[in-house]
């Protein structure tokens, strides 16, 4: 995934980037046989309103990570990957879907946070 690619897709799920790094791959193992398929697929730390989130291909499937946020939710019924700090995404269109549902859950859980429903 390219940076621009990263940028389209949180523009697309209206989430800002305040920063973003890229980092190596998390899912292919360091090893040469990888070099090249880990060298053009690296993986992104994206900085937002909400915290970090970590973005990358594995193999089909985006792997979308929140755990660096404070929202511990499974964001969707769809049957894919998923955990209560992220989920794999098949495809751009279907990443652009969970990060829309991220920021709506985010921004319910911050909402609740600060009326003092949640501690």
């Amino acid at each position: 995934m390219t940076q621009d690619q990263v940028k389209a897709i949180f523009l697309l799920a209206n989430i800002s980037i305040k920063e973003l790094h890229k980092i190596e791959n998390g899912y292919w193992p360091v090893h040469p046989d990888y070099a090249e398929i880990r060298q053009i697929n690296p993986w992104w730390l994206v900085v937002t309103e909400f915290g970090i989130i970590k973005i990358g291909w594995r193999k089909r499937v985006i792997n979308i990570d929140w755990s660096s946020t404070e929202l511990r939710k499974i964001i969707t019924e769809d049957n894919v990957t998923k955990w209560e700090e992220g989920i794999h995404a098949y495809g751009y269109s279907k990443a652009i879907d969970y990060l829309v549902t991220f920021k709506l859950e985010m921004k319910s859980f911050l909402y609740r946070k600060e009326e003092g429903h949640i501690s």
